[in-house]
């Protein structure tokens, strides 16, 4: 009897979260426990790694989570959960079939499925539930590709594998994605031809961008911001500084009087878009001292100060 378990709780997120709480807080943890990232410790980064995908599969979907938040009025984490026996099921006057299903969630080239599955909670309440969008077929399916900010700078194709549900079997497909410009967070590839197949025809697979965090560039529509260590002698007189960005870094003139907060905007140095342009970089300033400095700078700085 599988124990029920509290995805919440694994996304460090309060049951009253919003959409775009748990989107960040699913995010940063897979980013954080990505096995890749992990390689000291990539037994425990994989289990972890597959909990965070399995709640925020959970959570993300309207349907899954609806249904989840029911069983949670009955249920506390760690309980031994039971589903009544049968094909077709209903909580709380909400339908739905199993088996069978979608089984992936992962991204960036992961086959989620080498990292054990699902667990036998989520494949007991869940594993039958068939994407329910709008003109959808039962052969089509959904995934998560998970892309960085070099990604979509780079474009080119990412190499994508996932298993999956057909009938009684349980199927890998590896898949070469290209990578169209202007890709952002929330968007949808549909590749046709790349789902089920059946006697009754093919479906296709929708893939779902995930833009995962930089640790040094925010996203801000096609734009970008990153901050910038200034000395305040610099921020005072002036200076030419180097800027980080995305295609590397750029040599550029801090006005002097510059204080900590100002934008400094690199044009065309943003996300590119569609049609060829791109957004432009934003550079904000944030004074810093070096670690250490000598009596004769401490002095220095005490003669400032007094003047001032």
């Amino acid at each position: 009897m599988p124990k029920y378990i509290d995805y919440y709780a694994v996304l460090g997120v309060s049951r009253d979260a919003g959409e775009a709480e748990i989107k960040s807080a699913y995010r940063k943890l897979a980013l954080k426990h990505h096995p890749d990232r992990n390689q000291g410790n990539k037994a425990a980064s994989e289990t972890k790694f597959k909990e965070i995908n399995e709640a925020y599969e959970v959570l993300s979907d309207l349907q899954k989570k609806k249904l989840y938040d029911q069983l949670g009025e009955n249920w506390q984490a760690g309980e031994g959960y039971q589903p009544p026996p049968g094909q077709e099921q209903q909580r709380g006057g909400f339908q739905y079939q199993r088996p069978g299903g979608f089984q992936y969630q992962g991204g960036q080239g992961e086959d989620f499925g080498q990292f054990g599955g699902f667990s036998d909670f989520f494949r007991t309440t869940f594993g039958g539930m068939e994407d329910s969008g709008g003109g959808r077929s039962p052969l089509d399916m959904e995934a998560e590709l998970q892309l960085s900010i070099e990604d979509l700078f780079q474009g080119g194709h990412k190499q994508l594998s996932f298993s999956y549900r057909n009938g009684r079997k349980t199927e890998t497909r590896d898949i070469n994605v290209k990578l169209p410009k202007g890709l952002r967070d929330g968007a949808t590839i549909r590749l046709r031809g790349q789902g089920k197949s059946s006697s009754r025809g093919v479906g296709d697979l929708y893939l779902k961008i995930a833009i995962l965090p930089d640790p040094l560039f925010q996203i801000d529509g096609d734009d970008l911001a990153v901050k910038i260590d200034v000395f305040p002698w610099d921020s005072a007189l002036g200076a030419e500084i180097s800027v980080p960005s995305p295609s590397g870094p750029v040599k550029v003139k801090l006005p002097a009087g510059s204080g900590s907060g100002r934008r400094l905007r690199l044009a065309g140095r943003g996300l590119p878009r569609k049609d060829g342009t791109s957004g432009d970089l934003y550079a904000e300033v944030s004074l810093t001292l070096p670690k250490r400095l000598s009596a004769q700078q401490l002095e220095l700085f005490r003669k400032l100060k007094s003047s001032c």
